[in-house]
C-alpha cells in the first residue's frame, strides 16, 4: 500500500469516526432532555399532588421553589388564583361574585435547557371542601398591593360595622396580600388595613374604604395600595432660624391629589426640621401652607406654582416652582422647603398672619386662614415665617402690627406683605 492510499484511508476513518462521535452525542443528549422531562414532569405531578392534599384552600398560594434531582436544579412555579362566579381570575378572587374553585398552574424548567426545549406545564383545578359563601351572610374579599403592584403580606385588615352588622375579627393577609373575610353579616362596614411603618396613598397610615355594603349570598371586593413608607426630611424656611406658625400645614400634591398634614409647634419654637412618612414611588411637589380648590376655603396662593411668570416695572420674573421629590422604596431625602419670611419689631400679645386680598393677578387664599405666632416681647424683633401670600399682620385683638419689614422681591404697606416666590430673570 503506497503512502497516498495510507493517507486516503486514515482521511476516510476520520470522516466516519467524526459522523459516530456526532451521532452518539446526539442520542446522549436527546436522551438527557428526554430524561429532563420525565423528571420535571414527574415533579410537575407531586406538585399538583401537594396542592390537592391542602386543606385549607386559602393558605394555598402561589409559590416558587427549586429542587436539586441527580445534580440537576429544577425550579418549579405554581401559580394559585381564585375563579368567581363570572369566570374572572383575578388576585384574592376579586374578579367579580362568588368564589367558586381555586385553578392552579404549574411550569417545571431545570438547568441546561436548550432554547428550543419547552417547560413542562401541569393544570388542576380544586374544589372547597365546604360551601364557602353563606347564602344568609356576605363575603369580603381584600387584595393589599404596594407600589409594585406585589401583594403585602402580614397586613391587618379590620372590618368595623357602621350600620347593622356585626364586630367581626381582624385578620391578616397571606403571602399575596389578600384577606377573606367569610360568614359577614348583612350592614354596612368600613374597611381599613394597618401595618407597622406602612402608609396609603394618602399618606395615612391607617388607609380606610367607608361604606361598603355586604349583602347575604353576596361578595363584596375591595383593593388597596399601601407600602412601606419612605421619609421626607422638610427643612421649612431653608432650615433659617424663624419662628413657625403654631398650626402651619404642610401640603404633598400628587397624581393621586392633594394631602395636607398639620405640622405642630410651640409658639416660640425656631426648630424648623420635620419628619414625614409619604409613600414611595410617588412624584411629590411639596410647599408650606394650606391648600385648596372648590372646598368653600379657596387657597392657592401657598403653592408656588401657582405664580405666573410677570413682568413688573420693568423687571420679568420667573414663575415660581415648588420642590419636586420622587422617592425610591424605603428611601429618604432631605428637602428645603422655601417660604416667606417677615421682621416684626416690638411687643405683641398674640401675633397672627390672616390671608388677604394681593394684587390683581396673584394667587390669594380665603381670609379664613388663619395662622398663630404667639406672643413678642417688647423691644426684640422677631423673624417669623408664613406660606406665599398676602397677609395682613394683627395682635390677638385685630389691631394691626407696625414694625414690620420685609426683603428681596417681598413687599410691605403698613401692616400688609405680600410673600412672592418667583425670582428675577437674569
Amino acid at each position: 500500500m503506497t503512502l497516498i492510499e495510507v493517507m486516503v484511508a486514515m482521511f476516510v476513518f476520520a470522516i466516519i469516526s467524526t459522523l459516530v462521535l456526532s451521532s452518539l452525542v446526539q442520542v446522549l443528549s436527546v436522551n438527557r432532555a428526554s430524561s429532563m422531562q420525565h423528571v420535571a414532569a414527574n415533579l410537575a405531578a407531586q406538585e399538583l399532588e401537594r396542592a390537592r392534599a391542602t386543606t385549607d384552600l386559602f393558605a394555598l398560594t402561589s409559590e416558587e421553589r427549586a429542587v436539586t434531582v441527580n445534580g440537576t436544579t429544577f425550579a418549579i412555579d405554581r401559580d394559585a388564583v381564585w375563579v368567581s362566579e363570572s369566570d374572572d381570575q383575578a388576585a384574592c378572587g376579586a374578579g367579580g361574585g362568588n368564589l367558586r374553585f381555586k385553578r392552579v398552574n404549574v411550569t417545571v424548567r431545570w438547568s441546561g435547557m436548550s432554547p428550543s426545549q419547552a417547560p413542562v406545564r401541569a393544570d388542576t383545578i380544586i374544589d372547597p371542601s365546604q360551601r364557602l359563601n353563606d347564602p344568609s351572610t356576605g363575603t369580603v374579599l381584600v387584595s393589599v398591593i404596594d407600589a409594585e403592584g406585589f401583594g403585602v403580606a402580614n397586613a391587618t385588615v379590620s372590618l368595623t360595622a357602621t350600620a347593622n352588622g356585626a364586630p367581626r375579627a381582624p385578620v391578616q393577609t397571606d403571602a399575596e396580600g389578600c384577606a377573606y373575610l367569610l360568614e359577614v353579616a348583612r350592614g354596612t362596614y368600613t374597611v381599613s388595613v394597618s401595618k407597622l411603618n406602612y402608609v396609603g396613598l394618602a399618606l395615612d397610615p391607617t388607609p380606610k374604604q367607608a361604606d361598603i355594603a355586604v349583602e347575604a349570598g353576596s361578595t363584596s371586593s375591595l383593593g388597596f395600595q399601601y407600602d412601606e413608607a419612605a421619609t421626607i426630611t422638610a427643612r421649612l424656611a431653608a432650615g433659617s432660624q424663624v419662628r413657625l406658625p403654631t398650626n402651619l400645614p404642610m401640603t404633598f400634591v400628587s397624581t393621586y391629589g392633594v394631602v395636607t398634614q398639620a405640622v405642630t409647634t410651640t409658639a416660640t419654637s425656631t426648630v424648623t426640621q420635620r419628619t414625614v412618612k409619604v409613600h414611595p414611588r410617588v412624584n411629590y411637589r411639596i410647599f408650606a401652607g394650606n391648600y385648596g380648590r372648590n372646598t368653600g376655603a379657596e387657597c392657592t396662593a401657598p403653592d408656588p406654582n401657582a405664580w405666573p411668570a410677570v413682568t413688573l416695572g420693568g423687571v420679568a420674573y420667573a414663575a415660581g416652582a415648588a420642590p419636586e421629590i420622587n422617592l425610591p422604596k424605603r428611601g429618604s431625602l432631605t428637602v428645603d422647603v422655601p417660604m416667606g419670611t417677615v421682621s416684626v419689631r416690638g411687643q405683641v400679645r398674640g401675633l397672627r398672619a390672616t390671608a388677604a386680598p394681593g394684587a390683581p393677578g396673584d394667587p390669594t387664599c380665603a381670609s379664613t386662614i388663619v395662622h398663630e405666632f404667639g406672643d413678642v416681647s417688647a423691644n426684640s424683633t422677631v423673624v417669623i415665617a408664613l406660606p406665599y401670600g398676602t397677609w395682613a399682620l394683627t395682635d390677638r385683638n385685630g389691631v394691626a402690627v407696625s414694625g414690620v419689614t420685609v426683603s428681596g422681591n417681598d413687599t410691605a404697606v403698613a401692616n400688609v406683605v405680600t410673600l412672592d416666590p418667583r425670582e428675577v430673570v437674569p
